[in-house]
């Protein structure tokens, strides 16, 4: 008797051990993930919500060569500036924009509040880590790094190269060590499109839309050599004090303020249009979610008796592409050219649209 009770006495320590290491492996774990319990779980403003927060930081250095110190768990994201949902969207940080400033953007992400561009707007959302464009005022940004708030600066680059950089940058935020890959697939179907054209003669091509004028940027001579055809928009000269009208992301300045800008003075005119001579136009328009206005932008051009003789116009390869993919400055970019590739190469899936043949 005494010896079973001995083997039951033993088991129950051994049992208790284990029981013991159990515990301590499930504090462990919860420690290692605590990040993850944040938000809805652990709140945020609460003792232990503050804790956490300070416990695992990380120092990142943003375009601009500022360094600041982040939670190495960045879920609360406050965007200021065109196209920042977008950008932040492909570096990675969608799932956690929390708020925006209203300014244009092409994805569907979905945003939980507006904040005007003050402190105590933004500061309400309690974002981790503010994300602004250079355009943002540097008071502001100022101001909100006195807050305590750290703001990561980017800096746009005129390039398609340039775009995955930002985005490779940005990543950084959320622990995403490469987000190539978030563009290659829309490179790989381009590449898709083209490889069986690139012995055949290259097409002129040239933005045009008739409100706005001649787009010309590096994002769009990237684009445009990269569906294998000449940007007819180089040699243009264009100037204007105090802008530099070769950003793409200015388009959407000039589109806030049309009532009171002279388009013809930030980008190419009809003129230049007409010289360039263009073998295909591609027209900036909503076509994707306005189909009415992106037939009315294409029959201004096809319709427009002094473009009638240019060779574009006259073989009807004139298209539509989204507007706002194309001035994203994000993966949303590279799916408008995708939509160029198709297009020009692609089959045919528009009706009453002549397909440009390359050959």
């Amino acid at each position: 008797m005494n010896q079973k009770s001995s083997i039951l006495k033993a088991l129950k320590w051994i049992v208790f051990n284990y029981i013991f290491l159990g515990i301590l492996i499930v504090i462990g774990l919860v420690i290692a993930i605590s990040p993850q319990l944040l938000g809805d779980v652990i709140p945020r403003h609460g003792t232990v919500g503050k804790w956490l927060a300070a416990r695992n930081q990380m120092e990142v250095v943003d375009n601009q060569g500022t360094s600041m110190k982040v939670p190495d768990y960045v879920e609360r994201v406050v965007t200021l500036g065109e196209n920042t949902v977008d950008i932040v969207e492909s570096a990675g940080g969608d799932y956690y924009i929390v708020a925006s400033d209203g300014s244009s953007y092409a994805s569907s992400v979905k945003i939980n509040g507006r904040v005007e561009q003050t402190v105590d707007s933004i500061k309400s959302y309690d974002p981790q880590v503010v994300v602004a464009s250079d355009t943002v005022p540097p008071s502001l940004v100022a101001s909100l790094r006195s807050a305590g708030i750290p703001v990561f600066v980017y800096t746009k680059k005129d390039s398609l190269d340039g775009i995955i950089k930002t985005a490779q940058s940005m990543a950084k935020l959320f622990h995403e060590k490469d987000r190539s890959s978030a563009f290659s697939a829309y490179t790989r179907m381009v590449k898709k499109y083209v490889e069986p054209h690139k012995n055949d003669k290259k097409p002129v091509i040239a933005l045009y839309n008739s409100s706005h004028g001649v787009y010309r940027s590096g994002i769009v001579r990237d684009m445009i050599e990269t569906v294998h055809g000449i940007d007819g928009s180089g040699n243009l000269v264009i100037s204007e004090n105090g802008k530099d009208p070769n950003m793409l992301s200015d388009v959407w300045w000039y589109r806030d303020h049309k009532t009171t800008v002279d388009m013809t003075k930030s980008m190419g005119t009809k003129a230049d249009l007409i010289r360039i001579n263009p073998d295909v136009i591609f027209v900036p328009t909503r076509y994707l979610d306005k189909l009415p206005e992106y037939k009315q932008d294409v029959e201004a051009i096809m319709k427009d008796p002094d473009l009638q003789n240019l060779t574009a116009v006259k073989k009807g390869y004139v298209y539509p592409i989204h507007e706002m993919s194309l001035m994203s400055y994000s993966t949303k970019t590279f799916s408008a050219m995708e939509q160029m590739a198709k297009w020009l190469y692609g089959p045919s899936t528009y009706e009453g649209i002549v397909k440009y043949n390359g050959i």
